[in-house]
């Protein structure tokens, strides 16, 4: 039997774990393009809400099976085989996304049920191994009961099916968390390897806001005012890039937040937030968008972004609380009035002089505080 990597010295994320995360990325990938396609340049509000419904899913596994790596991976066969296995079946859950989940909510939440079922079998195998781990027996229950209950969704329709499956994952949430905060129920996470894995993810995601770049600009004329877009599209995704990776070392060091808890479930908004300012982008360069709509998903995608971004850092270093809520409002404040601009454009013009600004803020902070920057 090998001995778990946990806590190893230079312990760095595995191959099957870096294949693991681009498996996500074609599924989140296939979520977001929900954003990317307008009916008479408007986007309707159950476009939005069954982007959020199905990307919680996806964020859910990942956040489990992440979970349970960090702790317990030795990356033994059997853990080989069923992260491969789970990898098969979100492929397989992705391709339900494409011909309209309304009509195949169904298969959806079956093959849901089957990967939540494959990601309990992992701590099943670690129950096995190790006996007194008390904290996965819980976790398995919590998973097969929460299971059961988004896939009696069936049974129903759709917009039923999608509140017990949105339910079921909050209710997972809640009793595991609650069964970690019970005093040396589990170790600790391993907080290099966890803030490693989701920069990873961040990264690959932010990949596929390139490739919405790209995909924008393949289908356009190419104007002045084009190819200015386009300039400042990737100039935000770069800012965005600077300021997630910016600060990341500060939630390895903090001694606060032993389980994770707050940078691991922060990350949900962050990733949704690059998926919306990923099409945010697409539809300034397309300008296939309505004003309207489009002022919505761009203060959607910015609000996002830094509030799951600095509730990690709200948790882990509370000591400079001050110095981030301002920088935060002034960046939301200039985005804000950005938003009165009257083209798409000029709108995205000002979220990317937004970036740049909370870059020097967060910079005139940071050697304030400690006297060096970080990154």
């Amino acid at each position: 039997m090998k001995n778990t990597m946990y806590l190893m010295e230079n312990r760095h994320s595995t191959w099957l774990e870096l294949f693991f995360d681009l498996i996500f990325v074609v599924a989140l990938g296939k979520v977001t393009h929900l954003l990317a396609y307008t009916h008479n340049y408007e986007l309707h509000s159950h476009v939005y809400l069954s982007f959020a419904i199905l990307f919680l899913p996806f964020w859910w596994i990942w956040v489990l099976h992440t979970s349970f790596s960090n702790r317990f991976d030795n990356d033994s066969r059997f853990h080989r085989v069923f992260t491969l296995l789970i990898m098969f079946v979100l492929i397989i859950l992705s391709t339900t996304i494409d011909s309209g989940i309304e009509t195949n909510y169904a298969i959806f939440l079956l093959v849901y049920g089957v990967a939540k079922l494959i990601t309990a079998g992992l701590y099943a195998k670690d129950i096995q191994k190790i006996k007194g781990r008390s904290i996965n027996k819980r976790i398995i229950w919590v998973l097969i009961i929460g299971t059961l209950l988004a896939v009696s969704g069936l049974f129903f329709s759709y917009k039923i099916a999608a509140v017990l499956l949105t339910t079921s994952i909050f209710i997972e949430i809640i009793i595991i968390q609650t069964a970690l905060n019970t005093q040396n129920s589990t170790k600790p996470v391993d907080k290099e390897h966890l803030v490693e894995r989701i920069g990873l993810l961040a990264i690959v995601l932010l990949g596929e806001s390139i490739a919405s770049l790209t995909s924008g600009l393949t289908d356009v004329d190419w104007t002045i005012l084009t190819m200015a877009t386009g300039m400042v599209g990737f100039s935000i995704i770069a800012m965005i890039w600077w300021i997630y990776f910016d600060s990341l070392n500060f939630l390895i060091e903090s001694k606060r937040d032993k389980y994770g808890t707050g940078i691991i479930y922060s990350q949900l908004l962050v990733y949704m937030s690059f998926a919306i300012l990923a099409n945010t982008i697409r539809h300034a360069i397309l300008n296939d968008l309505n004003l309207f709509d489009f002022r919505i998903m761009a203060m959607s995608g910015m609000l996002l972004l830094y509030i799951g971004k600095q509730t990690a850092y709200a948790i882990n270093t509370p000591e400079n609380g001050k110095y981030r809520i301002i920088n935060t409002l002034i960046v939301l404040l200039i985005t804000a009035v950005s938003l009165l601009l009257d083209r798409a454009q000029y709108i995205l013009f000002g979220m990317a002089f937004s970036f740049a600004i909370y870059i020097l803020l967060n910079y005139k902070t940071q050697m304030k505080l400690y006297g060096k920057v970080n990154f």
